[in-house]
Protein backbone atom coordinates (compact mmCIF):
# COMPACT_ATOMS: atom_id res chain seq x y z
CA UNK A 1 0.00 0.00 0.00
CA UNK A 2 0.97 3.83 -0.82
CA UNK A 3 1.81 5.41 2.54
CA UNK A 4 -0.58 7.86 3.86
CA UNK A 5 -3.29 6.15 1.79
CA UNK A 6 -3.52 2.72 2.59
CA UNK A 7 -7.38 2.84 3.39
CA UNK A 8 -10.24 4.86 2.03
CA UNK A 9 -10.94 7.50 4.00
CA UNK A 10 -12.45 10.61 4.21
CA UNK A 11 -16.19 11.29 4.89
CA UNK A 12 -16.48 12.04 0.69
CA UNK A 13 -15.57 8.66 0.25
CA UNK A 14 -16.91 6.37 3.15
CA UNK A 15 -19.88 8.21 3.72
CA UNK A 16 -22.12 6.57 0.64
CA UNK A 17 -20.36 3.20 1.65
CA UNK A 18 -21.68 2.79 5.37
CA UNK A 19 -24.85 1.99 3.36
CA UNK A 20 -23.62 -0.95 1.96
CA UNK A 21 -23.91 -2.66 5.41
CA UNK A 22 -27.95 -1.86 5.59
CA UNK A 23 -28.34 -3.11 1.97
CA UNK A 24 -26.69 -6.60 2.71
CA UNK A 25 -28.84 -6.79 6.19
CA UNK A 26 -32.12 -6.19 3.93
CA UNK A 27 -30.74 -8.70 1.17
CA UNK A 28 -30.85 -11.27 4.34
CA UNK A 29 -33.97 -10.41 5.64
CA UNK A 30 -35.14 -10.90 2.45
CA UNK A 31 -33.82 -14.20 1.93
CA UNK A 32 -31.16 -13.22 -0.61
CA UNK A 33 -27.36 -13.55 -0.48
CA UNK A 34 -25.88 -10.33 -0.46
CA UNK A 35 -23.02 -10.97 -2.47
CA UNK A 36 -25.10 -11.83 -5.00
CA UNK A 37 -26.31 -8.33 -5.32
CA UNK A 38 -24.27 -6.12 -7.71
CA UNK A 39 -23.32 -2.93 -5.99
CA UNK A 40 -21.83 0.08 -7.92
CA UNK A 41 -19.76 2.67 -6.68
CA UNK A 42 -19.92 6.16 -8.36
CA UNK A 43 -16.17 7.54 -7.75
CA UNK A 44 -14.60 10.69 -9.19
CA UNK A 45 -11.47 11.91 -8.86
CA UNK A 46 -8.31 12.04 -10.57
CA UNK A 47 -5.53 10.15 -11.58
CA UNK A 48 -2.21 11.82 -11.19
CA UNK A 49 0.34 12.80 -8.57
CA UNK A 50 -0.06 11.26 -4.99
CA UNK A 51 -2.25 12.91 -2.68
CA UNK A 52 -3.40 12.04 0.63
CA UNK A 53 -7.09 12.33 -0.82
CA UNK A 54 -9.20 10.18 -1.56
CA UNK A 55 -9.65 9.42 -5.40
CA UNK A 56 -7.19 11.79 -5.99
CA UNK A 57 -3.84 10.41 -6.29
CA UNK A 58 -1.41 8.18 -8.31
CA UNK A 59 -2.50 4.81 -10.68
CA UNK A 60 -0.88 2.77 -7.38
CA UNK A 61 -3.18 4.76 -5.12
CA UNK A 62 -6.28 4.51 -7.28
CA UNK A 63 -5.26 0.71 -7.15
CA UNK A 64 -5.47 -0.24 -3.70
CA UNK A 65 -8.56 2.10 -2.89
CA UNK A 66 -10.52 0.40 -5.04
CA UNK A 67 -8.99 -2.76 -4.07
CA UNK A 68 -9.72 -1.59 -0.32
CA UNK A 69 -13.24 -0.57 -0.92
CA UNK A 70 -14.11 -3.80 -2.32
CA UNK A 71 -12.69 -5.51 0.77
CA UNK A 72 -14.39 -3.47 3.40
CA UNK A 73 -17.30 -2.45 1.66
CA UNK A 74 -18.36 -5.62 -0.22
CA UNK A 75 -18.31 -2.93 -3.79
CA UNK A 76 -18.47 -5.06 -6.86
CA UNK A 77 -18.89 -1.88 -9.75
CA UNK A 78 -17.19 0.91 -10.35
CA UNK A 79 -18.26 3.73 -12.65
CA UNK A 80 -15.40 6.45 -13.13
CA UNK A 81 -16.55 10.11 -13.46
CA UNK A 82 -13.00 11.97 -13.91
CA UNK A 83 -13.20 15.25 -12.67
CA UNK A 84 -10.73 16.90 -15.48
CA UNK A 85 -9.30 16.15 -18.77
CA UNK A 86 -11.90 13.17 -18.95
CA UNK A 87 -10.75 11.14 -22.25
CA UNK A 88 -6.58 10.83 -20.69
CA UNK A 89 -7.76 10.14 -17.14
CA UNK A 90 -10.69 7.51 -18.73
CA UNK A 91 -7.86 5.90 -20.50
CA UNK A 92 -5.54 5.58 -17.40
CA UNK A 93 -8.52 4.40 -15.54
CA UNK A 94 -8.85 1.73 -18.51
CA UNK A 95 -5.34 0.49 -19.07
CA UNK A 96 -3.41 1.18 -16.10
CA UNK A 97 -5.71 1.18 -13.26
CA UNK A 98 -8.26 -1.50 -14.10
CA UNK A 99 -6.10 -4.28 -15.33
CA UNK A 100 -4.38 -4.11 -12.22
CA UNK A 101 -7.32 -4.15 -9.94
CA UNK A 102 -8.64 -7.33 -11.53
CA UNK A 103 -5.47 -8.89 -11.38
CA UNK A 104 -5.54 -8.32 -7.93
CA UNK A 105 -8.77 -9.66 -7.08
CA UNK A 106 -7.97 -13.25 -9.81
CA UNK A 107 -5.30 -14.32 -7.74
Amino acid sequence: MTPGISRVDGDRAVRPLRKVGRLNAAAEGAGRDPHSLRKVYNLNGVIGSESHEPFQGSVQQWIDQLLDTVERFGMNAFVFWPNEDHDRQRQIFAEQVVPEVRQALAG
